[in-house]
């Protein structure tokens, strides 16, 4: 089968991620703002921060699917191509987002103030404008805060990006299934021990980078496993999607929990790891739902919406914090209901707008692939990296 048609399922799923994350930060202060508690109380919503760690793991998948054969041996015009193609990816849509929250923000220092009672005096600073910008914000720097709260997952996986090209040409020479899965494994189990140590408010601290790290790997890890058995597996596939499916859905509402905090982190992550994995055969019910139009939809515009879904929530809470008690539980709703639309909207528009009109110039700007044959001036260098890296 091949591997360079692109799979619409994993497109789709972006899209239930993002959606999910949605939920998540919908159901925040839910209760006392807008008179919905039972959406505080709802799993589905309460899990959707799980959202984030699926987009680490897809992305170290897709990448690997994309960018493989680039890094079977390491050179610096590859690394060059792929440091663009990945840049042209998130900021220049980055940029554009913080430009657009800014205005209001400068316009309206009660809504400011709010915010930073909220979240913190660093919200908004010039520093938080810098990072964001830059994408620095959990760096391992100095805390300058936030002018974007979604930008700390991205500002991790540049970090991820930055590995990638070792990371795939190391994991390339692994041929033993075995081994992979093991250091899959190992990864999770890993990840979940230490942030078992932190609580999981470590999700947008600095110790966030152990579940970037963790589902990057496992994401490759994955996509290797696919590659090796892209043959033999499809029979299966369907099967693991229904599993994993199942799993997640079970997981998400809290049938594994036995009231045990966080007892269910890593399970959602297995479920993840076993749902990409069959999603890559494109076969079966579950694949057919996520490749449908709407959901792919959703996906092309997944990373828009994950960006700019935020302010709008904030200036909802602002507005309802001030004025919630003259408003019905139904109008509330409505208002939550028209947030969630608007932020589609508004991300369809960055979508067509800004994101697509930079990928299509990016391409250009990135180049062609690197021609496989090394350079004379390259070839010792190239030589003595293959045999750093031997077959597992």
């Amino acid at each position: 089968m091949s591997k360079r048609k692109g799979i619409p399922s994993l497109t789709g799923i972006r899209g239930v991620a993002a959606v999910w994350v949605m939920l998540f930060h919908a159901q925040q202060n839910a209760g006392t703002l807008f008179g919905l508690p039972a959406l505080e109380r709802n799993p589905i919503f309460t899990n959707g921060w799980h959202g984030v760690d699926l987009f680490f793991m897809l992305s170290g998948f897709v990448l690997m699917y994309a960018h493989e054969s680039d890094f079977a041996v390491l050179r610096w015009a590859s690394i060059k191509r792929f440091a663009r193609l990945r840049f042209i990816r998130i900021y220049p849509l980055n940029t554009a987002v913080l430009l657009g929250i800014t205005i209001p923000v400068l316009l309206s220092p009660d809504y400011v103030s709010w915010v930073r009672s909220q979240f913190g005096p660093l919200t908004y600073t010039s520093g938080a404008f810098v990072s964001t910008l830059f994408l620095s914000t959990r760096w391992f720097l100095p805390e300058r805060g936030d002018f974007n709260e979604p930008v700390w997952s991205l500002s991790l996986e540049i970090l991820g990006y930055a590995a990638f090209p070792f990371l795939a040409l190391f994991l390339q020479r692994a041929k033993n299934k075995k081994v992979l899965i093991g250091l899959a494994g190992l990864s999770l189990f890993t990840s979940f021990f230490i942030l078992r140590q932190f609580a999981y408010e470590a999700k947008i601290t600095q110790i966030a980078f152990v579940r970037m790290a963790s589902c990057f790997l496992t994401g490759i890890i994955i996509y290797r496993c696919w590659a090796l058995t892209a043959e033999t597996g499809r029979r299966w596939a369907a099967g693991v999607t229904y599993l994993a499916a199942l799993g997640i859905v079970f997981s998400t509402l809290g049938i594994f929990n036995h009231g045990r905090p966080f007892h269910n982190d890593f399970q959602d992550n297995f479920f993840f790891a076993l749902l990409l994995y069959g999603l890559a055969f494109r076969t079966g019910l579950v694949d057919w739902i996520l490749s449908a139009a709407p959901i792919f939809f959703l996906g092309e515009i997944s990373f828009p919406l994950y960006l700019v879904h935020v302010m709008p929530l904030l200036w909802l809470r602002y507005y309802m914090s001030v004025n919630g008690a003259k408003h019905s539980v139904l109008v509330n709703s409505v208002f939550l209901l028209c947030w969630a639309i608007g932020s589609i909207l508004l991300a369809t528009l960055l979508h067509y707008l800004v994101e697509k009109p930079f990928q299509a110039w990016g391409r250009k700007w990135a180049g062609a692939r690197a021609d496989q044959k090394a350079s004379p001036k390259n070839a010792d260098w190239q030589r003595d990296l293959r045999g750093l890296f031997r077959k597992v």
